[in-house]
């Protein structure tokens, strides 16, 4: 059977991954807890913002507060070959996730661990802008994936595609309704407070929906990118439980912060 494991590889490491954008987080984070469980690492899954409650149920997540408990709950995971998962509380179908500052502890504790953290929100949209409170990313991050659906190239500004729409309506300089080129995308991707706004370590855009698109759009898109500093450019076909890494690409220049 076709399998993408090792392009999954590739982004597999010891350390905080916080996970940004729109249009795939939740698949990213799963699919990366999955493979670095196969490849042996301790694996801990948690957010800074919230996410769904049915979404994290099948790791049988710790909820509180208490450093300790929370602790040894993840440990005795860990221990039976199993996914972490800690959040804070329950908050009707949604989960509210650590604090940054729990999780640069707990990387501090345990410099190990894979644990990968959904940092950003974006109600199901296909792309978003932060606000200047987003997104939430711990300190000792060592990769920041940013989530790209390339499904919203040729579609109208609006809200069934994007969330915050009139943050992005200002990042790219377009009006709603206007159609959404591969130049607004890099545009936004490239902004102080675009999709990497506040991130640390090395960077990578992870796009999904690439078999949906046409290809003259995605590869305009990349030739706007080719300066970007970022560690890869995953290219994967799909979106959701459909998501499949076709390709890899390492990048033009890594930058640490």
């Amino acid at each position: 059977m076709k399998t993408d494991a090792v392009h999954w590889e590739r982004l597999v490491r010891p350390g905080i991954i916080s996970v940004v954008g729109a249009g795939g987080k939740t698949t990213v984070v799963s699919r990366l807890a999955e493979q670095g469980l196969v490849k042996g690492l301790p694996v801990m899954v948690t957010t800074t913002t919230k996410m769904g409650s049915q979404q994290v149920a099948p790791w049988e997540p710790w909820y509180g507060d208490d450093y300790e408990a929370g602790e040894q709950y993840i440990l005795d995971h860990m221990e039976s070959g199993r996914i972490g998962a800690w959040f804070q509380s329950l908050a009707g179908h949604k989960v509210v996730g650590l604090s940054p500052e729990v999780l640069d502890r707990l990387e501090a504790d345990h410099p190990d661990w894979m644990i990968l953290s959904e940092a950003d929100g974006a109600k199901k949209k296909w792309l978003k802008a932060p606000e200047l409170h987003e997104p939430v990313i711990p300190q000792e991050t060592v990769m920041t994936i940013g989530v790209l659906n390339l499904q919203i190239l040729g579609k109208p500004l609006e809200d069934t595609y994007v969330h915050r729409l009139h943050k992005v309506a200002e990042v790219m300089g377009l009006s709603e309704g206007d159609i959404i080129t591969p130049h607004h995308v890099a545009r936004l991707l490239a902004h102080d407070q675009g999709m990497f706004q506040y991130a640390r370590g090395e960077r990578v855009l992870f796009c999904t929906g690439y078999d949906q698109v046409e290809g003259a759009l995605v590869d305009e898109l990349l030739a706007e990118l080719k300066e970007f500093p970022f560690l890869y450019v995953v290219l994967a076909d799909g979106y959701r439980d459909t998501c499949y890494i076709r390709e890899v690409r390492p990048w033009q220049s890594v930058v640490y912060y």
